[in-house]
């Protein structure tokens, strides 16, 4: 069963993964991945400490593209969390089978233009975008799971690819 989602969210862990998605999919593992969190001893600890009961996995990008076949033969649910489109794409480029991304919050930043309520995306996301979607990997827009899905290049044109 292994992967349950696949979450873009520049928050990672937080309530609507705990609490919404984490009421629906009840995973057991998450793994954070995140180059900069990896890399910080004091962020690690935080982020292990984020999610009570559930065994949380702080890993760069290379280290989760590593496990991410052998995590997804493992029994019982998992997250897979990033901060950004960037990253996505780098964990698919370095081997990660991912079909589909949740975007679930990728909030305003100076430069980035609203799509959603919960999405905001620049020209640099955008082309990331177009790339994963080439690959033939689904971006579903969709906060939280009582909501609906929609495909990111539904909400906006300029991500669709030919």
């Amino acid at each position: 069963m292994s992967w349950a989602l696949h979450r873009i969210d520049d928050r990672l862990i937080h309530g609507q993964v705990l609490v919404a998605w984490g009421a629906r999919l009840n995973p057991s593992r998450i793994y954070v991945v995140d180059d900069g969190v990896a890399a910080s001893a004091w962020e690690r600890e935080l982020f292990k400490e984020a999610a009570p009961g559930i065994e949380v996995h702080v890993a760069g990008v290379a280290e989760a593209a590593a496990v991410h076949a052998e995590e997804a033969a493992a029994p019982r649910a998992a997250f897979l969390l990033v901060r950004d489109l960037d990253t996505a794409r780098r964990l698919v480029e370095a081997g990660a089978r991912v079909e589909e991304w949740n975007v679930g919050g990728l909030h305003y930043a100076p430069g980035k233009e609203k799509v959603n309520e919960y999405v905001y995306l620049d020209d640099a996301d955008r082309r990331i975008a177009r790339d994963l979607i080439a690959r033939g990997v689904r971006l579903e827009a969709q906060d939280v799971p009582a909501s609906r899905a929609a495909a990111l290049e539904d909400l906006d044109a300029s991500v669709r690819t030919a």
